[in-house]
Order: C-alpha cells, then sequence, then structure tokens
C-alpha cells in the first residue's frame, strides 16, 4: 500500500534545514542519522508535543530553479520531507533471514508483496514512476502490513554529482536501480527491475550473503544469464512458489526497457496464472468499508449527485459496484438523457482502477451497453478518450479463466464495433488471436462463440484482420457453425465474416472448402441451409457467401461435386419475393452451368 502523504514544508526565511542528533528544530527533535540516501540525509525525528517518531529526508536544490520545478512535485529549495516511521522494512527482514539463513514464509511473502504490486499498480495506473524502490523503502506498519514510501521527484533524480557521491559511499545504494535509470532515463519499467531484484533477494537470502546478492544485482544489467543459476539452486532448495518465481523473474530483469513486462503482467502471473493463493485489493486492505447503508443514502441523488459519489470514493470498489446497479435501475424518466459524458470516464476509470473486482467488471460492462443504447454523437469520442478498448483487450487476455469477465469483454466489444464507436483500428489487429485463446478455453460455450464471430465479421468488414490469419478465423467460423448451429444469430455472424473473408482471399475460400476432420464447409453449408430454410436472413448469407465462393475458377468443381447446384436452385424457386436472393442464386448457378458446359469443338466460337 502506498504511505501517507509527506509533510512537506519550505523553511522559513533564515531557517536552517535539520541538523545534528539532539538539536532541536521549529517542531522535531533529532534523534540520529539513519544512512545516507542518493539524494540526501535522512534523520529519524521526534515530535516535541506528541512524542511521534518520524522520518526527515533533508534534500538540497542546487539552486532556485530546481527548488521552484521540485515544488511541482515535492517541494522547496531546502526540501524536508516529514515521513512515516517505522522500526521494520523489507530490508530488515531479508537481513534477519540471510544471517539465519531461513527461507522467508511463503504465506507471508505472498501477502505483502501483494501489497506491494497493489501499490505499484495503482502509481503506475496514475503515471507516477516510484524511482527509489528498494527493500529498504518498503515499511512494514505492522507484522503483515506494508506501505511503500519515499517516491522521488523527477528533477531531483537529475544531480548527476550528489549521485556519484552518494554510489562512492555506499556500493549497495544503486545496485536496485534498472540498467537505463543509472543514466538518469526512469520508466514504468525501470520500477518493474527495481521490484525484480526486490523479489530476488527475498526467495535467495536463505542461501546468498549480501555482498553476493548485490554483485549478482549488478551483473544481470549485463549478462541476464548469471539469473539462469540462482534459479536452479532456488529449484533445488525447494524454495517455495519457485516455478511462478521462475516464469517471473526473467521477464521482469531484461535488460532492454521494452522486453520487460508491466505490472499487470507480474500480477497476472503471480495471482491469476500462478501459484499465489490470493491477492489483495488496491486501497481496500486495511481501510474501513462504506456501510451499505451510508452508501444508499449518498445514491438517492439524481445521476450528477451519483456521479460526484463515485468521483469522490473511486478507491472503494463497493460503492462503485452499488452506484453503476442504482444508474442500471433508475427509471428513465429519472435518468434525464442523455447522461453526463463524464460518466462514460468515470466507469472506464473505475473498470481500470478496479479491474481484478469481478463484480466491477460486469456491472461496468453492463451499464456501458446501457449507454452505447442513447445514441449519444459524443460518446465515441468519450469512449476513445477514456481508452475502453484498450482496457477491455487487456482484461480479456488477462482474465481468460474467469467465464463472465470474457463473456462480457466480448459482449461489449462487439456493441462498439456495432455501433460504429471505435475508430483507431490499431489495437484490433490484436482481437483475432485474442479470441483464438478464448474460443480455446470455451470451445462449446455458444454465447461465447456467439460474440466471437460477430466480433469476427465487422473485423473482417474492417480489414482488421490480417492475411495471415485468415486461415485462423476460418476455421474458427466454421468450428463454431457446427457447434452451435441452432443459434441463428452467430450463424449469421459466422456467414457474414466468412463471405468478407472469402471475397478478398482465394486462400480463404480454399480453407471453406478443403475437407478436413470435422467435413468441409460446403457440407456445413447444406447442413444450415435444411436447418435454416425457412429464415430468410440466414439463407441470404449462405447465398452472399457461395456467390464470392463461385468467383474463384479453381473452387468451381467443389461446389459442382459437392451438389451446391441443387440447393442453389431450390432457393431461387423459393425465395422468389427476395430479389437479393434471386440474384445470388441466379450469379451462381450462371457460374456452375459454366463450368460444366463441354466445351465448343475447336475452331467454333463458343456461345454468349
Amino acid at each position: 500500500m502506498l504511505g501517507p502523504g509527506s509533510d512537506r514544508r519550505r523553511p522559513t526565511q533564515g531557517e536552517r534545514g535539520p541538523g545534528s542528533p539532539g538539536e532541536p528544530m521549529e517542531k522535531y527533535q533529532v534523534l540520529y542519522q539513519l544512512n545516507p540516501g542518493a539524494l540526501g540525509v535522512n534523520l529519524v525525528v521526534e515530535e516535541m508535543e506528541t512524542k511521534v517518531k518520524h522520518v526527515i529526508k533533508q534534500v538540497e536544490c542546487m539552486d532556485d530553479h530546481y527548488a521552484s520545478q521540485a515544488l511541482e512535485e515535492i517541494s522547496s529549495l531546502y526540501l524536508c520531507l516529514v515521513m512515516e516511521f517505522n522500526e521494520l522494512s523489507f530490508q530488515e527482514v531479508i537481513e534477519d533471514k540471510r544471517k539465519a539463513k531461513e527461507i522467508i514464509d511463503s504465506e507471508w511473502m505472498q501477502n505483502v508483496l501483494g501489497q506491494v504490486l497493489d501499490a505499484l499498480e495503482y502509481l503506475h495506473h496514475l503515471d507516477i514512476i516510484h524511482r527509489n524502490l528498494k527493500p529498504s523503502n518498503i515499511i512494514l506498519i505492522s507484522s503483515d502490513h506494508c506501505k511503500l514510501q519515499d517516491l522521488s521527484s523527477n528533477v531531483l533524480m537529475t544531480d548527476k554529482a550528489k549521485w556519484n557521491i552518494r554510489a562512492e559511499e555506499d556500493p549497495f545504494r544503486k545496485s536496485w536501480m534498472a540498467p537505463e535509470a543509472l543514466n538518469f532515463s526512469f520508466s514504468h519499467k525501470s520500477d518493474i527491475w527495481s521490484l525484480g531484484c526486490i523479489i530476488l533477494d527475498m526467495t535467495s537470502c536463505s542461501f546468498m550473503d549480501g555482498t553476493e546478492a548485490m554483485h549478482l544485482r549488478k551483473s544481470l544489467r549485463q549478462s541476464p544469464g548469471s539469473l539462469k543459476a540462482v534459479l536452479k539452486t532456488m529449484e533445488e532448495k525447494q524454495i517455495p512458489d519457485v516455478e511462478t518465481f521462475g516464469n517471473l523473474l526473467p521477464l521482469m530483469l531484461q535488460i532492454d526497457p521494452s522486453d520487460r513486462i508491466t505490472i499487470k503482467d507480474v500480477v497476472h502471473i503471480t495471482f491469476v496464472s500462478g501459484s499465489f493463493k490470493s491477492s489483495c485489493v488496491s486501497l481496500t486492505l486495511h481501510r474501513q468499508m462504506v456501510p451499505a447503508s451510508i452508501t444508499d443514502m449518498l445514491l438517492e441523488g439524481n445521476v450528477a449527485s451519483i456521479l460526484e459519489v463515485m468521483q469522490k470514493f473511486s478507491g472503494w470498489p463497493e460503492v462503485q459496484l452499488r452506484a453503476m446497479k442504482r444508474l442500471l435501475k433508475m427509471p428513465a424518466d429519472q435518468l434525464g438523457l442523455p447522461w453526463p459524458p463524464e460518466l462514460v470516464e468515470v466507469v472506464v476509470t473505475t473498470m481500470q482502477l478496479h479491474d481484478r473486482v469481478l463484480d466491477v467488471q460486469l456491472c461496468a460492462c453492463s451499464l456501458l451497453l446501457h449507454l452505447l443504447g442513447q445514441e449519444s454523437e459524443s460518446l465515441s469520442d468519450e469512449l476513445q478518450k477514456a481508452g475502453l478498448l484498450e482496457h477491455i483487450l487487456e482484461h480479456l487476455n488477462s482474465s481468460l479463466e474467469s467465464r463472465d469477465v470474457c463473456a462480457s469483454g466480448l459482449g461489449l466489444l462487439w456493441a462498439l464495433l456495432l455501433d460504429g464507436i471505435i475508430v483507431n483500428k490499431a489495437p484490433l489487429e490484436k482481437v483475432p488471436d485474442l479470441i483464438s485463446q478464448v474460443l480455446a478455453t470455451y470451445p462449446a460455450d455458444g454465447e461465447m462463440a456467439e460474440a466471437s464471430c460477430g466480433v469476427f465479421w465487422l473485423l473482417s468488414l474492417l480489414g482488421c484482420i490480417k492475411e495471415q490469419q485468415f486461415e485462423q478465423v476460418v476455421a474458427l467460423l466454421l468450428q463454431s457453425i457446427r457447434l452451435c448451429q441452432d443459434r441463428a444469430l452467430l450463424v449469421n455472424n459466422a456467414y457474414r465474416g466468412l463471405a468478407g473473408l472469402v471475397k478478398v482471399s482465394e486462400l480463404a475460400a480454399f480453407k471453406v472448402v478443403v475437407q478436413e476432420e470435422g467435413g468441409s464447409g460446403l457440407s456445413l453449408i447444406k447442413e444450415t441451409y435444411q436447418l435454416h430454410r425457412d429464415n430468410p436472413e440466414v439463407v441470404e448469407n449462405v447465398g452472399m457467401l457461395l456467390v464470392h465462393l463461385a468467383s474463384y475458377e479453381e473452387i468451381l468443381p467443389e461446389l459442382v461435386s459437392s451438389g451446391m447446384k441443387a440447393l442453389v436452385q431450390e432457393i431461387k424457386e423459393r425465395f422468389t419475393s427476395s430479389l437479393e436472393l434471386v440474384s445470388y442464386a441466379k450469379k451462381v448457378l450462371l457460374r456452375l452451368e459454366a463450368a460444366t458446359s463441354p466445351s465448343p469443338p475447336c475452331g467454333e466460337a463458343a456461345q454468349p
């Protein structure tokens, strides 16, 4: 969890910064000095009135310009950051276990690491970089509750001279830093490297002394391969959760920042797909929940007041959930449609902030689907700005094990495409492979297949399916039809998608007609027609697919041999009132008749 806000103060004219032990200040008594940090001096102080202990970090800015810049992030010319004081941090835990050559308890580590991941995930969601992650900056405020502290300001992390002096004083000081951070280049991925070093130290402290661990951290910046030997030793010594850490650490400790995983990936590997038992939810652990009676009272107003409550209680998932349920149940005359555009941003932010709270995700999807029915002109722009598409794709990718999340996410994606909400096509290129994973996970789920076919159809119209994905998508569409032929909507969407792909690709056409284990697509077409022969929409989509198949000379023999001519003739005779269907049938019959007509004798002109 994140620590409470620091007391950030600007010394007045003539006032000195923190002094030596025993020296009084305006309201604090200096007790002793800790090891210096990379940016300044750390002092343990005591409030004179309350006797409460704090840590003061004294940071000297080079001039007023740097102080003014730093004030935007922290404070002043002689920055004095007053922070919470605790005797224990991860550093003391690691050192104690290292001295005793003991393994850190698995359950305890899962618990506190979950808190660290949630805190860092929250920071990165706000686009904040910690820049100074190391064991001594993760404090224990109780035996099983920790907080991050001592975030560093961007402008203060560029004082190279001071940085190098501190590093020479203590070689441990910068061993937690990512390779690029040594050159003052910081990003979210820099935090990932530092977190990887922390996890490595916690998992190896039972068999590796402090100096060895420091040299290992430094060597990883040039040779990531040195990690393999440590992971092998961890396996031999049966360190708990070694398989999870063996998968995780190589992905976190990549020299190139672009190759490192994100904090959401770390969460997925540990708590979602890994062996970790449970995770905390950011900002909900160790804090009192808002009673339901209070929440209900706050949410009694109109849409505007409910939106205000959601914004004020953004960190409380239970409040967000009850607010969204309240909006879904409100009578039309109370909604005052169209709803305020900022509501879209708040709902999407709620999904992103509480992306591991299943009920929040499901309710938010339902609410956004409800919003899509308003036909609001500004809705498209609001959804684009809120980053809803990116969130849906990311959440689908990390939540394949949750059937309800996959179904609601696919349904919302389908609705966004159907309403023409999505303008940026670039993220959609990832969708075919993602849907392939979803259908492989839920092969017999009709609802999932129906939404998937709808998405595939619309992607084919938008040209967002790459040529190398055509065969895979055709196979998935045919598979969905075979499994759920009784679902007319699924069948319609699937045949529309097939027609769109076959129209632009002969390769896709061959994939339809080739005989495979489940039979060819042509036999499937005949089965579908017999099942839905009284449904003009299904027959029309089948006819459209046949027109595109018949446009390829190489496919015509397959259509003839499969007896497709009789089926098309029947369509022509049964649906005389549908000009579209009759037109499709005539086009296919002309092509089939031309393919079966004998060639004219040599020298004799063919009849027109």
